[in-house]
């Protein structure tokens, strides 16, 4: 068979991008895992049909393994934009697993773009806070761009005459006024352990990025959503998991907290509320967990230090309440995962033949006989 006389740099280069260091190659198909030692330091020559597969894996094309020199981290359009990470440890450092999801979110960025200036559709501007940095700033500052009243915030708890108990109503809603309100497209992952990330932003003076971890549980990733929008507001870029300890990391945890549960609202209702089912009632209330409830009342020093860590043992952390990442509908895990704004506007394209059925299927991971479905379930308002 023909060989690919590539550049042996590359090859290196490549698997590195795609996140397989540091012990992740012992995950690689076992057709690659057995050779990509002998191809990066050119005792070997990979054939063709290997070529396409490492292409397919690390997700490069064919051509960047016969470039003369490896481009830089810092070039690749991926990361441009981190401000506040060091670009090398983010290969060195996450799971291919987390650096996939990462690029395809970049991916799906450029895309949204793109169509929307086909489209003469206008690209939602994005504002940074510049103003006083305190929790109360900037959760007043949230609450005036995406024009949600509390009363209207309550009011999601409540879908079709029926309770939503999950408050997935809340995170839908959330998600999709973030998009119109402030221009910021949300994503989830699929495959990424808990453990490693809970939320993920990536800032753009246009159309920046939030990741949400689509194992964590619904309260949890209406939490790590405000956390993560409070970085973007600050111009900042960041991977965020249990490490709560940083100052930067409480003062977002402060912000999701008054955001979604306000100092004044929850002192009021706290007195008109009975006590036998308060928290559940409280988080019900605002969609949020009653650990972030929990959190709120130590903080306003409505109960004691001792009586909050005797409350918060495992099963209201909400790291602990997962749900599976591919389990329920499928075309609504699609939705989930991609994001309702970025399926409108690529199924919207397709639709006024601005992209042909190709590009459809690249751009969403459907086949074009599932379009009418996809927008049902976008248009019918069944997510």
């Amino acid at each position: 068979m023909a060989l690919a006389r590539i550049n042996k740099d590359m090859m290196y280069w490549a698997r590195k991008y795609a996140g397989y260091v540091n012990g992740y190659e012992n995950e690689l198909p076992k057709d690659i895992k057995e050779k990509y030692e002998a191809w990066e330091s050119g005792e070997k020559f990979p054939t063709w049909i290997q070529l396409r597969n490492v292409s397919k894996k690390y997700k490069v094309p064919t051509a960047f393994f016969f470039m003369k020199n490896p481009p830089k981290y810092e070039l690749i359009p991926t990361l441009v934009n981190y401000r506040k990470l060091d670009r090398d440890s983010i290969y060195e450092n996450n799971s291919p697993y987390l650096i996939d999801n990462i690029h395809s979110s970049e991916n799906r960025r450029s895309i949204f773009i793109e169509l929307s200036e086909d489209m003469d559709e206008g690209i939602p501007s994005f504002e940074r806070f510049e103003g006083k940095t305190s929790k109360h700033n900037l959760s007043s500052f949230i609450r005036e761009k995406l024009d949600v009243s509390l009363d209207t915030q309550k009011s999601w708890l409540k879908k079709d005459n029926r309770k939503d108990k999950g408050h997935y109503n809340f995170l839908n809603n959330w998600k999709e006024v973030i998009t119109e309100k402030m221009g910021v497209l949300i994503f989830e992952t699929y495959d990424v352990d808990i453990e490693e990330m809970r939320g993920l932003c990536i800032y753009h003076d246009v159309v920046p990025i939030i990741l949400l971890n689509g194992k964590d549980s619904v309260n949890g990733r209406i939490f790590s959503l405000f956390h993560e929008l409070t970085h973007l507001l600050l111009g900042e870029s960041a991977i965020c998991g249990d490490d709560l300890e940083r100052d930067i990391e409480v003062f977002c945890n402060a912000v999701s907290g008054e955001f979604l549960v306000p100092e004044n609202d929850l002192i009021e209702n706290l007195n008109n509320m009975h006590a036998n089912d308060l928290l559940k009632d409280i988080s019900d209330l605002y969609g949020v967990s009653e650990h972030v409830v929990l959190r709120r009342l130590l903080d306003l020093n409505k109960i004691t230090k001792k009586d909050y860590d005797l409350k918060t043992d495992y099963e209201f952390i909400p790291s602990s309440n997962k749900t599976k990442g591919n389990s329920g509908n499928y075309y609504r895990n699609m939705i989930k995962y991609n994001g309702r704004p970025f399926y409108s506007l690529v199924l919207s394209a397709y639709e006024l033949g601005i992209i042909n059925g190709s590009d459809f299927s690249k751009f969403t991971g459907l086949k074009v006989n599932q379009a009418p479905k996809i927008g049902e379930m976008l248009y019918g308002g069944q997510q």
